[in-house]
């Protein structure tokens, strides 16, 4: 089976964004915030309207790549969408802005799973994907999905929280598509592969290379 190859974060940055011409990039990641009501990419979290965002560095000012520039530069690679939320819902400016394109090579995947929810809802036949992170959303996804709670929503998970190959045939058998984040080692990456994993997202280009 074939795994798609994400570069993390790739869509954060003009000055990397061409690397989703790289042979071995299937897909970039981007951070996706709506401010008002113009939808840009960055990594840090908004501090409120100001330039200036909190990243693991402390205080970063906001270098945001507008929405319209994501589209230009990356023709080929499809784009990941981390659709994020601070103030207000950004599910309506997602749906306006992505109404008026091809959304065959769009992905949002949210943290948010009610905000995923909203994102289905305005754009039916775009691909939404819950975002899992630690034990708990993990947990309740499996029982909402064994009680009929949660439809068969994709997921993307952190690598981590996987540790056979049944736990990760148990998730696909409830998900149907399965993706990991994020992934910088390359025998993982190759370990995660042969369990059958659909989507592998990592910073480094070596390891995507691997695959």
């Amino acid at each position: 089976m074939t795994v798609q190859r994400i570069l993390h974060g790739g869509g954060n940055d003009l000055a990397v964004l061409p690397l989703s011409r790289h042979p071995a990039v299937d897909a970039v990641e981007a951070d996706l915030w709506s401010v008002g009501g113009q939808l840009v990419a960055h990594h840090e979290r908004p501090l409120g309207t100001s330039r200036f965002g909190i990243s693991r560095r402390g205080l970063a000012r906001l270098l945001p790549v507008p929405f319209e520039a994501l589209i230009e530069v990356v023709e080929d690679a499809m784009l990941v969408l981390d659709l994020r939320a601070w103030t207000g819902d950004p599910a309506p400016d997602l749906a306006r802005t992505l109404s008026r394109l091809d959304r065959s090579r769009l992905r949002v995947t949210c943290e948010d799973w009610r905000l995923a929810d909203r994102a289905r809802a305005w754009l039916p036949d775009l691909d939404v994907a819950y975002s899992i992170r630690d034990e708990r959303q993990l947990r309740a996804y499996l029982a909402g999905r064994d009680a009929g709670a949660i439809e068969p929503v994709p997921v993307v998970i952190r690598h981590t929280l996987l540790h056979t190959l049944d736990e990760v045939e148990a998730l696909r058998l409830r998900a149907g598509d399965v993706g990991v984040w994020t992934v910088d080692d390359a025998a993982r990456a190759l370990e995660l592969a042969a369990w059958g994993v659909d989507r592998i997202t990592s910073n480094r280009l070596a390891v995507l290379n691997a695959l």
